[in-house]
């Protein structure tokens, strides 16, 4: 009788050549061969490590295990590619046992084909010892592997592992060997946009759309699968999530650090090593970091990006109250919900006799005619700020550096806390030269833009950015004042006064809390 063989393969890396499934394959068919038996079937697992994949939690091994009336053999190159430590050798020798199946490899000790009967007990003798000179050479590897990282990292050399999105690794442009993770070009470009969008205070989930409609399947995952050798296929059906975003922008591999263990590994002067040009600038990292932090505080607390085209310019006529968005349900004689102006003065704790409230669309309509008549041929003139010269923000981050590493040095001896101590005094060093620099603040110009406020207001229309739209109403200083109510008033501008008002100070985060907190007591 022909013995039915199952030909398992593993790899703990896809672009593993020296280990290759053809090579693989041709040593199980060899031996397969070699026994009278055929080879019924593949169990292919690849990018899964031996040491923590246990066989029976393989994708494609361990649904084989369960159907062993199939085969009546399993055959690997060697015993590496089975297990990896002595607890799931313990596991694979008992099923064996129990099915009564045979496991053969290819290449055992000294190069000869290794065919074990689990029926006796010496067969599974053999195997433990063996599996324990492989979980030995694992632990072995793992610390090589650990050392010559650590020591790559602190020369500024990448040691391996996962290609960050936006990364290429390259030739070190300043070793004679070893590796830079330099920036590529295409997913560069595309982080640059997800920084403008969160900056400029788009949901996450906003711009995961954004990503799946502009860039569709240029993930993270498939941007590794890309620069992988041989470069793997990549998932079409792959696409971004609001975490995915998230996750990205909070990696230090953006400023270029090298990171090990979560912290940043540090050259003697405790400055974080760059293993790669940095993709945003260090004042570009910071904002982004407060603005993210901004959007885990509490709803309450967070400045809301939705609130709506008329907030701080629409006013009650009875009460000089602002108006805020809310929407009628549908009912008998209303088919879709209606968006509406209300006071909001009860909500606010403030009394108003006859608290105004209006159709929204009327008013939009009213407000936009109004606008580009008073103000359509006046050209548009831009506030930029000329930066000024302050250190805050990185003394704050050279504070916590030195609190970090104060606190590691009191665990430490010898040379470890010598070094470490070495990393506080140069961080000190550089905290002391920054405090001393005077603080000087940044400056306002006004520029001329050569665009009228009817092109800008537009354009912004266009785009559906409603917060530019009333940016630009809030910074001529426009006021509408919604009337009194009455039933049976359809003439909604007769109630409606437009002016432009010396702009005071205007407390766009205020405004935006005050719109949230009316919206959720709806």
């Amino acid at each position: 009788m022909t013995t039915r063989v199952l030909g398992a393969r593993r790899l703990s890396r896809m672009t593993d050549t020296s280990t290759s499934f053809d090579r693989q394959g041709l040593a199980i068919e060899d031996v397969t061969r070699a026994i009278g038996g055929r080879v019924v079937d593949w169990a292919d697992d690849p990018d899964v490590s031996a040491a923590k994949v246990a066989p029976k939690d393989r994708p494609e091994l361990g649904p084989w295990l369960l159907r062993p009336d199939e085969y009546d053999a399993i055959a690997w190159w060697r015993l590496d590619r089975a297990v990896r430590s002595m607890r799931d050798m313990a596991w694979l020798a008992g099923w064996a046992r129990d099915h009564k199946k045979r496991l053969i490899f290819a290449e055992g000790p000294g190069g000869g084909r290794l065919e074990l009967d689990m029926t006796s007990p010496m067969s599974e003798l053999i195997l433990m010892i063996l599996a324990f000179a492989a979980q030995m050479e694992v632990q072995a590897i793992q610390e090589r592997t650990s050392g010559a990282s650590e020591y790559l990292r602190t020369v500024g050399r990448w040691s391996g592992g996962r290609i960050p999105f936006g990364r290429i690794p390259v030739p070190h442009p300043r070793e004679e060997s070893g590796w830079w993770l330099d920036k590529h070009d295409d997913s560069a470009e595309i982080i640059e946009d997800i920084v403008s969008l969160v900056l400029d205070k788009k949901s996450y989930n906003a711009v995961a759309a954004w990503l799946n409609l502009k860039h569709p399947a240029k993930t993270p995952a498939n941007h590794r699968r890309a620069l992988a050798h041989p470069p793997r296929e990549p998932k079409e059906d792959a696409r971004w999530n609001p975490g995915m975003v998230s996750s990205l922008l909070r990696q230090p591999s953006l400023r270029g650090w090298g990171m090990l263990n979560g912290e940043p590994v540090r050259d003697e002067e405790g400055e974080p090593v760059k293993i790669g040009p940095p993709l945003i600038d260090d004042v570009t990292w910071r904002r982004l970091q407060v603005e993210m932090d901004s959007r885990e505080l509490p709803d309450a607390e967070r400045n809301k990006s939705d609130a709506h085209p008329l907030l701080g310019v629409l006013f009650c006529g009875t009460c000089g109250g602002k108006l805020y968005q809310g929407w009628m349900s549908p009912g008998p004689n209303r088919k879709v919900a209606k968006r509406q102006y209300r006071c909001a003065a009860k909500a606010h704790g403030r009394v108003c006799a006859k608290p105004a409230y209006v159709s929204a669309d009327p008013v939009d309509a009213y407000v936009d005619e109004k606008f580009t008549a008073h103000f359509g041929r006046v050209e548009l003139v831009e506030v930029i700020t000329i930066p000024g010269v302050d250190h805050r923000d990185e003394i704050a981050e050279l504070t916590a550096d030195i609190q970090t590493l104060a606190g590691q040095l009191g665990n430490m001896r010898g040379a470890a806390a010598a070094a470490v101590a070495k990393q506080l005094q140069g961080r000190s060093d550089k905290l002391e030269r920054l405090e001393a620099q005077p603080v000087v603040p940044a400056r306002t110009e006004e520029v001329r833009t050569g665009v009228t406020y009817a092109e800008a207001w537009m354009r912004a229309k266009a785009r559906g950015d409603i917060g530019e739209c009333r940016e630009m109403l809030r910074n001529v200083g426009v006021r509408v004042e919604v009337g009194e109510t009455y039933r049976g008033a359809r003439d909604v501008t007769a109630r409606l006064s437009f002016d432009i008002v010396t702009p005071d100070h205007v407390d766009l985060e205020q405004d935006a809390l005050d719109d949230a907190a009316y919206q959720s007591s709806l």
